[in-house]
């Protein structure tokens, strides 16, 4: 027993078990607001702790990698804690605020809408982590990036923010010099689209290509939420994908190691330009992990990848772990990779399916695996959205793709006005598809949000795929006796238990 404890494995497996300690360390810190580990010391432990038992990969240093990922989880979480006790203090006063606009700030009638985060409060020179929202009184000319002072009461926060301010008098707005390059490039290309194609196509088209859902009509955007399609408008894993193909076809012509460059290039000038959101944080970091695995001839277990973007992406804000895009995203590439080739094989067994047959698998999968974080924040999901899905989903690359082509050939008479056509129609589509289904009210389940119960679908979810595995698993055991017995017949030998 004692030598089968200390049998030599992969060191992939001590990894794994680490990560899991920091995911399952991130729940119960958050949940138990842990606070006793923000000395730095805890990181060295850990870091030692982690470079031994990898140097040594041993089936007893397992649990040691689990427990090393949870107690550095803890130091994450402390530090993160502290940083919002240290701004919850300013509650219902009225104070100073300095910080860097996060993403783009929205601008409707009602005034701007922004995300502040590197905190300063006052004379104070160092920067607080958290974030804190902003609703400004009046628009205000305010780009991502700025550093903007603000005056005004300090409210209590809500959801992933540690503070609200409401209608704050704007004291100082620096704008870095000479600015963000991307953020220019980005908002100089979607000028030239929205100058081609009217609105509202051209706002769902600038959230589809650039993740730009700061411009989307009210109306819009609750359609959207109705039929359970808010993530098409959030840049995440089907747009780098988009763009990793496209970079692959190309450069990948040249040599495998251009067609890796230019992907990983391509991916990080889009996260760039788009901004470091949860979702688009977890793709990028996905997407090149799996492009490195191409270039070396490995493949990712989708489970493995999972935990570890998950586990590095909550060490840079254990915040991610309540935050809707992240959760989203997260599952939706759970139920693709996951769920969907289980119920592939299920339905096709060893047969490749269709187009069609595969975009319903790829659909059912995502819808199953994002509804009961649906349900939680929304408490709604309409039962014919997997239609919606369906319907629009399959198109969604050439939508982007027509939109892209709008801005390259801007300024090229009579081509600029047949792809903008083509996009403006095809973007029709999307909207006459979402308004049609928002209207259908008799579809829709409510229940009350925030209920906890409704994430036992996930229990059901576990039930069924272990149910699928075993199919699978009783599949190819029958198959390998059969071809045993062929091969048994063939070599002139009696199967097993047969009489003459």
């Amino acid at each position: 027993m004692l030598k089968a404890l200390f049998k030599d494995i992969h060191g992939s497996w001590i990894v794994a078990s680490f990560c899991v300690g920091v995911v399952a360390g991130m729940v119960i810190g958050l949940i138990w607001r842990v606070k006793f580990f923000d000395s730095p010391i805890w990181i060295i432990v850990c870091s030692l702790l982690l470079i031994i038992i990898l140097f040594k990969s041993k089936l007893a240093f397992v649990l040691l990698a689990l427990m090393s990922g949870v107690v550095l989880a803890f130091f994450r979480i402390s530090v993160e804690f502290i940083s919002e006790d240290y701004v919850r203090q300013f509650e219902g006063q009225m104070v100073v605020i300095t910080g860097t606009i996060d993403g783009d700030p929205e601008t409707d009638e009602q005034g701007t809408k922004l995300k502040l985060t590197n905190l300063g409060f006052g004379e104070e020179k160092f920067e607080v982590r958290g974030s804190i929202y902003i609703s400004l009184g009046k628009n205000e000319s305010l780009k991502r990036s700025d550093l903007v002072t603000l005056s005004g009461k300090l409210e209590s926060g809500f959801g992933t923010f540690v503070g609200y301010m409401y209608k704050p008098v704007v004291l100082e707005i620096r704008r870095p010099e000479p600015g963000d390059l991307i953020l220019k490039i980005r908002n100089w290309f979607a000028r030239r689209i929205a100058s081609l194609i009217p609105e509202p196509e051209n706002k769902l088209g600038l959230s589809y290509l650039l993740g730009m859902k700061a411009g989307l009509p009210d109306d819009l955007s609750e359609n959207l939420r109705l039929v359970g399609l808010v993530h098409i408008v959030v840049a995440s894993g089907a747009h780098l994908s988009i763009l990793v193909e496209i970079a692959r076809k190309i450069f990948g012509k040249i040599s495998r190691f251009s067609g890796l460059l230019f992907s990983v290039l391509f991916i990080l000038f889009f996260m760039i330009m788009v901004g470091f959101t949860p979702s688009i944080l977890r793709a990028g970091v996905m997407s090149i992990l799996t492009l490195l695995a191409w270039y070396v001839g490995r493949k990712f277990a989708p489970w493995r990848i999972i935990l570890l973007v998950a586990a590095f992406t909550l060490m840079l804000n254990p915040m991610f772990f309540i935050n809707l895009g992240w959760l989203l995203s997260f599952a939706s590439y759970a139920g693709i990779m996951i769920l969907g080739p289980q119920l592939n094989k299920f339905f096709y067994g060893d047969r490749k399916p269709g187009f069609l047959g595969s975009t319903i698998i790829t659909t059912i999968s995502a819808t199953l695996m994002t509804l009961p974080i649906i349900l939680y924040y929304y408490g709604m999901i309409s039962i014919i959205s997997l239609v919606a899905n369906l319907l629009i989903l399959p198109t969604l690359s050439y939508a982007m793709g027509l939109v892209f082509l709008t801005g390259v050939v801007f300024g090229i008479p009579g081509i600029e006005t047949l792809v903008s056509f083509l996009a403006t129609k095809l973007l029709d589509f999307h909207i006459f598809v979402v308004g049609s289904f928002a209207e259908m009210r008799s579809f829709l389940i409510t229940i009350e949000p925030y209920n906890g119960w409704v994430f036992l679908i996930y229990v059901f979810i576990a039930i069924g795929l272990f149910h699928l595995k075993m199919v699978e698993l009783k599949q190819a055991k029958n198959k390998f006796k059969r071809e045993k017995i062929c091969l048994d017949i063939v070599n002139g030998q009696r199967p097993k238990g047969k009489k003459r």
